[in-house]
């Protein structure tokens, strides 16, 4: 799963691709409406390649996560578990 371009920004909803450079940050447009706007170098931006989830022996890429997810559910939807 190729999260390259993909962010998501403190106190914004939804997740924003990278769609171009700007003199003070970067230019993002919405997933889900397509609406862009400026992201400023001072906003707190997170690239989801980046992200990466504790396992039992060693760190696991989000992507990779989400791979393994959706071929254990044959592409389909995930299963639903309650925690606690």
């Amino acid at each position: 799963m190729d999260l390259s371009g993909i962010i998501t920004i403190a106190g914004y909803s939804g997740l924003y691709k990278v769609v171009a450079q700007s003199k003070n940050g970067v230019i993002v447009e919405s997933l889900i409406d397509k609406k862009r706007m400026p992201a400023y170098s001072h906003y707190r931006i997170s690239a989801l390649e980046e992200i990466s989830i504790f396992g039992v022996s060693e760190d696991i890429a989000l992507g990779k996560s989400n791979a393994k997810i959706i071929d254990k559910e044959n592409y389909g939807p995930a299963s639903r578990f309650k925690i606690g």
